[in-house]
């Protein structure tokens, strides 16, 4: 792994792996709308080129496949809300263009990291989930279910092309990924109504849990499976298995701010989301096969990990990074 195309390279997941990937000398291009203003930090490495435009324009995407060694597949629609409105959407980045990086990467040699989703699992009600579990779903009716459906599709399509012996992968289950850059989903909606004095919303209860995992974690991970042939050609959950719940995070998150608002509202799932959404009670990842494929397991704490990314998120507020206008509650995205 020495050339690096990152789809989604200026998502959370990607502008931190290709930081990873920088600092280790690997030559990276990044594939993504838009470049943030953390670009620049991405700038500072000769070896870094940023491309962008749309996954959607193929002859830009093969061109770019041309160029490198190993595809990084993290480009996706990801956010729970627009699974429930902008289904088609989701799939058609999700699935469509996933399909595209499949079949511009099969039968070239070069060798495909894919990020799944816990979201794989769905409902199921046994925990921890083991990466052969069985996926429990809703029906197509409920639009929540696209983003994992879309997902495990491309699962099983990579899977196949493996048999075929056309492509080498990895494929990894991500569980709630967090730290600096995180836009979108319940921690960094928690970081940003604390520093700004407004309530923290919690959905439901508070009491359903998920296994926050820091990003410096999650990339220790992937790397280490990118980097190790043995661990090739399969898939394996990435995540811290302690779990917390949604209200113990808005707790700590009050706490760790320093702001001291101690303000948490309530309010219920459907309403912030809509109809089309159906909450998980646990979520929960079984390790124990990456440890013994690549000697993995997660070393931050959350609230190590909550210090970092509050103390981040205060140093943006300095340099004049706005915060989001709170014109409604704000809306808790646990997947």
């Amino acid at each position: 792994m020495e050339r690096v195309l990152i789809t989604g390279g200026m998502g959370f997941l990607g502008s931190h792996l290709a930081h990873r990937l920088l600092k280790e000398g690997k030559e990276v291009w990044c594939l993504d709308l838009y470049e943030p203003p953390f670009g620049s930090v991405l700038r500072e490495y000769d070896k870094f080129h940023m491309v962008v435009d749309t996954i959607k324009n193929r002859p830009v995407l093969s061109k770019l496949i041309d160029k490198v060694d190993t595809v990084c597949h993290l480009a996706a629609v990801a956010c729970p809300d627009q699974y429930v409105t902008q289904t088609r959407k989701v799939m058609d980045i999700t699935l469509g263009s996933g399909l595209d990086v499949v079949e511009m990467v099969r039968l070239t040699g070069k060798f495909l990291f894919f990020t799944s989703t816990s979201e794989i699992y769905g409902r199921n009600p046994v925990v921890p989930f083991k990466e052969d579990d069985d996926r429990v779903l809703g029906g197509t009716d409920i639009n929540r279910w696209c983003y994992s459906t879309s997902k495990a599709a491309l699962e099983h399509y990579i899977r196949a092309c493996h048999l075929d012996g056309q492509l080498d992968y990895v494929n990894v289950r991500v569980f709630n990924g967090y730290g600096p850059r995180l836009r979108g989903r319940v921690v960094d909606a928690f970081v940003d109504a604390a520093l700004c004095g407004q309530p923290l919303v919690v959905h439901g209860n508070g009491k359903q849990t998920r296994c926050f995992t820091h990003v410096d974690d999650l990339v220790e991970g992937f790397v280490r499976l990118i980097q190790t042939p043995s661990a090739h050609n399969a898939v394996y959950n990435v995540g811290n298995p302690v779990e917390t719940t949604v209200l113990e995070l808005a707790q700590e998150i009050v706490k760790l701010s320093g702001r001291h608002t101690g303000l948490i509202d309530f309010a219920c799932h459907k309403s912030q989301i809509g109809e089309s959404y159906e909450d998980i009670d646990r979520r929960v990842p079984c390790v124990d096969k990456i440890r013994e494929a690549v000697g993995w397991r997660p070393t931050i704490s959350l609230e190590d990990g909550l210090r970092d990314m509050i103390a981040h998120r205060q140093m943006e507020l300095e340099e004049g990074v706005s915060l989001p206008r709170f014109a409604r509650p704000l809306m808790q995205r646990t997947a």
